[in-house]
């Protein structure tokens, strides 16, 4: 059975700055459909980097906190589509590999995304 793994909680990938000025759980929400859903459209709101002192603000805010607690406690209603695709550990499936060349074009690593 897959396994949901929240690669934001474990460290694998970044939160995200989108050209909007807003900080965002990472990259993957980065979609216009995505930021429209009520889960992510909370975070949003909370979220204009511009408006705030400091990024812990943003990072600390309520919606965010509960959103982290929803991923923690898997309150599937409250966690978007977007975050259960790229988020659950399928094996083997995985979304992109990232390839490391060296300067002469070889293969030198290979992460799996």
């Amino acid at each position: 059975m897959a396994k949901f793994k929240p690669k934001c909680l474990k460290g694998e990938i970044q939160t995200a700055y989108t050209n909007r000025g807003h900080l965002i759980p990472c990259c993957y929400c980065d979609e216009e459909e995505y930021l429209a859903i009520p889960q992510l459209k909370r975070l949003t709101d909370v979220s204009k980097v511009s408006e705030v002192e400091d990024i812990e603000e943003i990072l600390l805010s309520e919606p965010w906190i509960k959103f982290e607690e929803d991923l923690r406690t898997e309150n599937w209603p409250e966690i978007p589509k977007v975050c259960i695709h790229h988020c659950t550990d399928r094996g083997d499936d995985n979304i992109k590999t990232e390839t490391y060349l060296d300067d002469k074009g070889n293969v030198v690593g290979k992460h799996k995304i």
